[in-house]
């Protein structure tokens, strides 16, 4: 059984509906860029992948069906239809719900891919694994399209806390063991945890980051270009500025950037004055920053 530590859960679901996040990463279906939602940017659901491996088997055991019954049918709600939960290796299985649930064609081209990945629990294997299955699919779901996956990490010991607490023995054991002056918080708090975990990991719950403001800044000279392609073109200028150490292919969270950081020197370009010129006209930027943009804007002009 996966211990459920009371006040731990209690004070981390307080402060999940007070703001705090409960997954990040990479953009989901639900993040906005400049105010557009990212699923405008192409049609149909966003296809998720749950990574089991890293979590104990009491963890599994919990989530499978709290996954399957509970989060799956509002998670499509947001937009990310899921696939069977990944093992020890990355194959892409669709189960019964999604093939009922998918839209017509959807199979038919290349899809935004999203990893759900328990954060801190991923070793640097694992995601060359990621990069070498999703590289070698031929399926149409992913080929052609292999840019438009990346990673996003939940918080593993909460998410599984609230598959505890979906079922009816669970809740009112926890009910009865925290503070009665603080139940009815409880009955009120637990619905809006779960919605905000969904939504994190969707990407819906909008995040402050450095890497955020660069998406924001080059998507707004690139604004055809889909969120996790900008977000892998950023990540992968942001990686050639790290030291060799750092800069490996098992660092980044999109394939964009892995493919690119294998230790070995790039030939960096040096800002334009006309893109200078385009992009004081769109969004001001400082000198490092208006780097990075161009940067990023040639990698995105490549494809």
């Amino acid at each position: 059984m996966v211990p459920l530590e009371v006040a731990t859960t209690w004070a981390r679901m307080l402060s999940v509906t007070a703001g705090a996040h409960a997954a990040a990463g990479a953009p989901g279906p639900g993040t906005r860029i400049r105010g557009r939602p990212a699923l405008d940017y192409g049609s149909g659901p966003w296809l998720g992948l749950v990574d089991f491996q890293g979590l104990k088997r009491a963890e599994r055991e919990v989530l499978t069906p709290w996954l399957s019954q509970r989060a799956e049918p509002l998670l499509l709600v947001r937009h990310l239809l899921l696939a069977k939960p990944l093992g020890e290796d990355v194959f892409l299985e669709l189960g019964p719900r999604a093939l009922e649930a998918m839209p017509e064609g959807f199979r038919d081209g290349p899809r935004p891919i999203l990893i759900l990945a328990p954060a801190g629990r991923t070793r640097p294997e694992r995601r060359r694994q990621y990069l070498d299955a999703l590289s070698r699919l031929s399926v149409p779901l992913v080929s052609a399209g292999s840019s438009l996956w990346a990673i996003r990490e939940f918080d593993p010991e909460f998410v599984v806390a609230l598959a505890r607490l979906w079922t009816e023995s669970e809740r009112a054991d926890f009910r009865g063991r925290i503070d009665p002056s603080q139940t009815r918080l409880f009955d009120q708090q637990l619905p809006a945890a779960e919605a905000a975990v969904l939504d994190d990991l969707v990407g819906a719950r909008d995040e402050e980051s450095e890497i955020a403001l660069d998406v924001e800044s080059v998507s707004a000279l690139n604004p055809d270009a889909h969120p996790l392609a900008v977000f892998a073109a950023v990540e992968r200028t942001r990686n050639r500025r790290k030291g060799p150490r750092e800069r490996t292919q098992f660092s980044a969270r999109t394939i964009e950037a892995r493919l690119s950081a294998r230790g070995f020197p790039e030939d960096v370009p040096s800002c334009t004055e006309q893109f200078a010129a385009r992009a004081a006209a769109v969004v001001p930027l400082l000198p490092a920053e208006l780097q990075r943009a161009f940067e990023a804007s040639e990698l995105l002009a490549k494809d």
